[in-house]
């Protein structure tokens, strides 16, 4: 009886603990004052609408900004093993943004994200892989965009150019 009682604390004290470590992503149940919604874009339609995706969880009722992207992708090959197969890979994402407030171009900024992996035999698991290291350099996109646009909330004189 003794055990058993034991066993039942044990498994409500872990499943206590994995339940309400704290994590969150970013943008959900941050308080921004503002949201940003996406003007136009060119390049790169599926990277400009993921970022799209994420900046539509900005629910910022006293200031709404516009944004104007401009992205490409491209991938690399850093270094090649001994028979001439990549091994060595790179993803970079270029993005141009420009944030603007009733037409006027308040921010107009380039950012870069790249990252380099390691080339895997399996081509799925390969693509797999990269569409997570393209999430995460998105992920890293967006922050910059909010961040720009939290300066100019904080700082309204300030042109982020």
């Amino acid at each position: 009886m003794m055990k058993n009682n034991f066993s039942i604390f044990f498994i409500i004290l872990f499943l206590f603990f994995t339940n309400s470590c704290g994590f969150k992503p970013i943008l959900i149940g941050s308080d921004y004052d503002f949201s940003i919604k996406v003007e136009s874009g060119s390049g790169n339609d599926q990277i400009n609408t993921k970022i799209e995706d994420k900046l539509r969880l900005l629910d910022g009722i006293k200031k709404t900004f516009t944004v104007i992207l401009d992205s490409k992708e491209t991938k690399n090959i850093l270094s090649r093993d001994s028979k001439g197969d990549p091994s060595i890979l790179e993803i970079v994402i270029n993005l141009n943004y420009k944030i603007k407030d009733n037409g006027k171009i308040l921010v107009d900024k380039r950012s870069t994200q790249k990252s380099n992996y390691n080339n895997i035999s399996d081509k799925f698991e390969l693509k797999k892989f990269e569409e997570i290291l393209i999430d995460n350099l998105i992920e890293n996109l967006v922050s910059d965009i909010v961040s720009s646009a939290s300066n100019l909330i904080l700082n309204p004189m300030i042109n982020d150019n």
